[in-house]
C-alpha cells in the first residue's frame, strides 16, 4: 500500500503542476496583470493538491492522516518555493557597447526612436542609396554590419544601416503585442522618407530578406535593386520551426549550455507567455531582462550560425527579445506576396551559403518567386556570409551593383549543389 499511495501521490503533484500552468495560461489570455494570473496558477494549484490529499489519505488513521498530510503539504511548498526563489534571480544587464560615430536618431510619427547610421559614398554618391536591413527578427548588430557592409560605400553610394524597432538602439514598445512584419514595412517606408530618397537599393539579412520582399511587393517603384542573402521564409509560416536548425548544429557540450539557459523557471513562464498573450509577458519580465537572456542564449547558439570548423560569430549586445519572439509566435498567416512580385522586374540577387542552418528551399523559393534572380552560392560559408566569406560578399555584392559579372557563377538549379550540408 505504501508503494501505490506513494505513487499516488506523485500522480496528483504531476496533475496538481499542469492544472496550474493552464490556470496560469488561462488567466494570462484575459489578464496581462502578474499578481492575478501567478495567483490563479497557484490557487489552483493548492486546489488539486489539497483535494487529492484528502482523498488519498481520507481511509488512514487521524494521526497518521494529519502527519501526511502535513508532510505532503510541506514538500509541495519547497516544489513551489524553490523555483519561484529561483524565478526571482534576474540576470545581467546587457553589456553596454559605445555608440558608432555619427549614430543619429529618428523619431517616427508614433514615438518610437529608431537609430540609424550613415556611412557616406566614397569618394561622391553617383547612385541609390543602400539601406541594410538586419534579421532574425530583433538581432541587431551594427557594431559588427557597419564595419563590412560600409565598405559598400566605396561603390558610390550611401550605405545606411538601422536598427528596426525593438532590437538594438532603438526603442522598444510599451506594447509587444504591436511587433509584427507590416510594422517593420511601414517603417521601411518612413526610413526612405527621412533619408530623402525616392528609391534604395536593399539588403536584406535572413529576416532582413523576408522584409525587403514584403516591401518590394508594396512598394516595388521604390527598390531599384535587392539583395536576399542567407533569406528568411519568403511567406512566414504560423507555427514555423526551421529556426531551431542552427541548435541542431551544436556539439553536446553547447546545447546542454543553452538547455541551463532556457530552464529557468522565470525565463521557462516568460517565454510561454509570450505565446498566451505577450502583454502578460512584457508585464511579468521587462525588455532589460528578456534581452540580457536573449543576448546570452544567442551568444551560446552562436556556432550554429556559421561551418563547422568556422569560428563562432561575434553575437549582438542588445538583441530585441519581444522583436523576436512575438512576430514568430503569431498565429495570423501572412499574405501570399508572390502574385505581387510575379510581374516585377527588379534586378534581384540571392545569396546562399553552403551550410547554412535555414533550407535551401527558402532560397529556391525566392528564385521561383522573383522574375529574373539570380542565385551565387557561397562554399565555405553558413548563416553569416558577410562574416565568414567578406572578401567574396563584398566582390559579388559590387558586381551586382555596377551591373558586371558576378565573381563567382550563379546556381540555376532547383536543387543545391553537391557540396550543399544544410538542410533541404
Amino acid at each position: 500500500m505504501t508503494v501505490l499511495r506513494i505513487a499516488g501521490a506523485l500522480a496528483i503533484l504531476v496533475v496538481a503542476i499542469g492544472v496550474a500552468w493552464s490556470a496560469v495560461f488561462g488567466v494570462a489570455r484575459v489578464s496581462d496583470r502578474p499578481a492575478v494570473f501567478l495567483a490563479a496558477g497557484l490557487a489552483a494549484y493548492a486546489a488539486v493538491l489539497a483535494a487529492g490529499g484528502w482523498l488519498l489519505t481520507q481511509r488512514l488513521p487521524d494521526g497518521t492522516a494529519s502527519r501526511a498530510r502535513a508532510v505532503g503539504a510541506a514538500v509541495a511548498a519547497i516544489l513551489v518555493l524553490l523555483p519561484a526563489a529561483w524565478a526571482l534571480l534576474a540576470p545581467n544587464a546587457p553589456h553596454a557597447t559605445r555608440d558608432p560615430a555619427g549614430l543619429r536618431h529618428w523619431a517616427l510619427p508614433d514615438g518610437a526612436r529608431l537609430a540609424a547610421l550613415l556611412v557616406p559614398a566614397r569618394p561622391r554618391a553617383t547612385g541609390d542609396p543602400i539601406v541594410f536591413l538586419h534579421g532574425d527578427p530583433g538581432v541587431a548588430d551594427m557594431d559588427h554590419d557597419a564595419p563590412v557592409l560600409g565598405r559598400l560605400a566605396g561603390s558610390g553610394r550611401d550605405v545606411w544601416l538601422y536598427d528596426q524597432r525593438g532590437a538594438g538602439r532603438s526603442s522598444r514598445l510599451a506594447d509587444p503585442a504591436g511587433y509584427s512584419l507590416e510594422r517593420d514595412v511601414a517603417d521601411l517606408e518612413e526610413v526612405r522618407r527621412r533619408i530623402g530618397t525616392d528609391r534604395m537599393v536593399l539588403i536584406g539579412h535572413s529576416y532582413g530578406a523576408t522584409l525587403a520582399a514584403n516591401y518590394l511587393a508594396r512598394h516595388p517603384e521604390r527598390v531599384s535593386r535587392v539583395v536576399f542573402y542567407s533569406p528568411g521564409r519568403l511567406v512566414p509560416q504560423v507555427g514555423d520551426v526551421s529556426g531551431n536548425g542552427m541548435l541542431g548544429r551544436l556539439d553536446t557540450r553547447q546545447r546542454l549550455a543553452v538547455l541551463g539557459s532556457t530552464l529557468s523557471p522565470r525565463a521557462m513562464l516568460t517565454w510561454s507567455l509570450v505565446r498566451a498573450n505577450p502583454r502578460a509577458a512584457h508585464a511579468f519580465s521587462g525588455d532589460a531582462e528578456m534581452d540580457a537572456r536573449f543576448a546570452t542564449l544567442y551568444r551560446q547558439a552562436a556556432p550554429g550560425l556559421v561551418c563547422a570548423d568556422s569560428p563562432a560569430p561575434p553575437a549582438p549586445a542588445r538583441p530585441g527579445f519581444y522583436a523576436n519572439q512575438v512576430p514568430l509566435a503569431s498565429t495570423r498567416q501572412a499574405d501570399d506576396i508572390r502574385p505581387a512580385l510575379a510581374g516585377l522586374r527588379v534586378p534581384a540577387l540571392i545569396l546562399k551559403g553552403a551550410c547554412d542552418y535555414l533550407p535551401w528551399s527558402f532560397a529556391a523559393d525566392y528564385q521561383g518567386s522573383v522574375p529574373g534572380s539570380r542565385l551565387i552560392f557561397f562554399d565555405r560559408s553558413g548563416h553569416q556570409i558577410h562574416l565568414e566569406q567578406e572578401a567574396e560578399f563584398l566582390a559579388v555584392v559590387r558586381a551586382f551593383l555596377a551591373d558586371a559579372p558576378s565573381p563567382l557563377p550563379p546556381w540555376s538549379d532547383a536543387e543545391p549543389p553537391p557540396n550543399y550540408q544544410g538542410a533541404r
